[in-house]
């Protein structure tokens, strides 16, 4: 097969789905930390690999990539470096610009870039583990090229294949491509036919059973559960999911939000998660999530009651990892503990297109999600500690459903009210709800105040003083 027939079979899936393919032949390659540095696209291509390393000595040395970037000569490369340093660059602008011009297709660092805008200016995709001002200048040299890396775990070799988007970076060993591929192409279109089950209507726990995954690896057909789409034309991958006649509802959540739920929520939707947080404070209770930040940055508060989830570690055989989601009634917003694991998700596209459909207002992860894209485009609102690709089945299962969880330091008991912006979020104790809101109403009012005074000429300290705003959080 033609290398460019090869990286067009991969530029067609994403990063979820190859790390699924990756699982189902107990291969290593998915890396958890390496994300975009700016709002780049996708990247698919062959490895360059650089090794760095300490400057040693002060002896004046060829500036650091640049001799592998010259060398390039094909359209096909990706430059991945190892050995960076926690706080100190090893990209910047001027090379951003040289491997442009070189028709280098991005970079994955296992380390940091300063000058990003320079990189978004020109259009380069740049991947590692954040952003920094420090030079490698006299911090840093190239001390290798060509040979086997260690990036995040993952050992990576000169040409094996690279794929990164939203969600991270997979690395692919070259000599095990066409099998990842085809086993990709397979989840592909299979979770496809899933989707379009679930927005059919059909229930979640049959869509997503663990039947249905299996029939990934064995081939086989199964009829557990039927898909709303009529066959693509594949009649071996469209029997994995039989086609009937009768159409699911949609929008046929039959669990509606209570009277009390409702009362609950409205108390809330005028305000902000600043507000709550200073509310909190205020009455000397402890609701601020630590870590659990909105996938996007969302224009709108989101509020409801907390249907609480547990993950634990897998059991042999493993357990259900998504058939709560039928149990969750209109409003609601599904709160998952996953201990802050990072090494595996808890939500995922078919998760989030199923949520939707249901009504359900948004989820809070103490953990990972992955297929981003889907929730961004769809305007879902997932609060998260991060997101990665790689499935967490098999790795982890529901282990209760609502009880009382922790997420990002903070205990959730089943209904409390979540309040989650852009800011992040606060959970709310459902006893004290309507004092919360009260104070945080009063908060907003005073603030709202202050910026009316500052803005008809009187000073800050001014406005502070006359409406109390070093008051306004202090425990009562």
């Amino acid at each position: 097969m033609s290398q460019s027939s090869i990286l067009d079979r991969l530029s067609a899936l994403d990063t979820n789905t190859v790390s699924d393919a990756l699982d189902f032949l107990g291969l290593k390659g998915a890396t958890y930390g390496l994300q975009p540095l700016w709002d780049c696209p996708k990247i698919v291509g062959r490895a360059s690999t650089v090794k760095l390393g300490p400057k040693t000595d002060a002896a004046p040395t060829t500036h650091l990539l640049t001799p592998v970037i010259d060398a390039v000569t094909t359209d096909d490369r990706i430059l991945v470096i190892s050995g960076g340093t926690d706080g100190v660059s090893c990209w910047g602008d001027i090379i951003a610009n040289a491997s442009k011009v070189r028709r280098i297709r991005g970079t994955i660092i296992d380390g940091m870039s300063r000058d990003i805008d320079g990189s978004r200016d020109v259009g380069y995709p740049v991947y590692g583990r954040g952003v920094t001002m420090i030079s490698a200048r006299n911090r840093l040299v190239q001390v290798d090229s060509g040979i086997p890396l260690q990036m995040r775990g993952v050992t990576v070799n000169q040409d094996d294949y690279v794929i990164a988007d939203r969600c991270g970076t997979v690395f692919v060993p070259a000599e095990r491509i066409e099998k990842v591929l085809d086993y990709g192409e397979r989840i592909d279109r299979r979770q496809n036919l899933m989707v379009q089950a679930v927005r059919a209507g059909h229930p979640v726990s049959e869509v997503m059973h663990d039947t249905q995954f299996e029939a990934i690896r064995e081939g086989t057909a199964s009829s557990k559960v039927a898909a709303a789409a009529p066959s693509d034309g594949n009649t071996k991958e469209s029997t994995l999911l039989p086609t009937v006649a009768t159409p699911a509802p949609t929008n046929g959540n039959p669990k509606k939000a209570s009277a009390e739920d409702q009362e609950l929520v409205a108390l809330f939707a005028d305000t902000d998660t600043p507000a709550v947080s200073d509310a909190l404070d205020k009455l000397g209770i402890s609701g601020q999530a630590f870590g659990i930040m909105p996938l996007a940055n969302y224009n709108k508060v989101t509020v409801g009651p907390a249907f609480t989830v547990r993950y634990v570690p897998a059991s042999d055989p493993p357990g259900s990892v998504g058939d709560f989601i039928d149990n969750v009634a209109v409003g609601d917003i599904v709160v998952i503990d996953n201990g802050g694991r990072t090494d595996c998700t808890v939500w995922g596209d078919i998760m989030t297109q199923y949520a939707g459909i249901r009504g359900i207002a948004g989820s809070v992860i103490d953990g990972v999600c992955r297929d981003v894209t889907c929730a961004i485009n769809n305007d879902y609102p997932l609060f998260t500690a991060g997101r990665w690709m790689r499935t967490g089945k098999d790795r982890v299962q529901v282990g209760d459903v609502n009880r009382p969880i922790g997420i990002g330091k903070v205990r959730v008991e089943p209904r409390d009210i979540v309040v989650a912006d852009a800011n992040g979020v606060v959970v709310v104790p459902r006893d004290r709800a309507r004092e919360v809101a009260e104070v945080a109403r009063r908060v907003e009012k005073s603030e709202a105040g202050i910026r009316e005074m500052i803005a008809g000429g009187a000073t800050i300290s001014e406005a502070r003083e006359k409406l109390g705003y070093h008051t306004l959080q202090r425990k009562e």
